[in-house]
């Protein structure tokens, strides 16, 4: 039995190299897309260290108010009590202002 021959001719050639050009170029050009905008690309790693330092100033100033609290609670402890501290705190607990006192709020 004879089999048929497979013809070839340029034009067809020619498609399917140019066919395989453009599905490299669509490859390498997604790829690339998703380096730069995609979810771990350049775009979300800036915006994760922005993020980060936002994150990071904000840990501080929790730091230094918590340094600040415990600072206040050793005041008041009562190996060395601080009797100012406890009457502003007294004072500020009950409600009750001395006439000749000066109130300034914190808050």
């Amino acid at each position: 039995m004879l089999r048929p021959m497979i013809v070839r001719t340029k034009w067809r050639m020619a498609a399917a190299q140019l066919a395989l050009w453009i599905i490299a170029a669509g490859a390498v050009s997604y790829f690339g897309q998703q380096a730069y905008v995609g979810a771990h690309g350049l775009v979300a790693s800036r915006t994760t260290e922005i993020e980060i330092a936002a994150l990071s100033a904000k840990l501080d100033a929790l730091k230094a108010e918590r340094a600040a609290i415990e600072h206040r609670i050793d005041l008041l402890s009562t190996d060395r009590l601080d009797p100012d501290l406890l009457d502003e705190q007294a004072r500020a607990d009950l409600g009750w202002i001395n006439p000749d006192d000066r109130v300034i709020t914190t808050r």
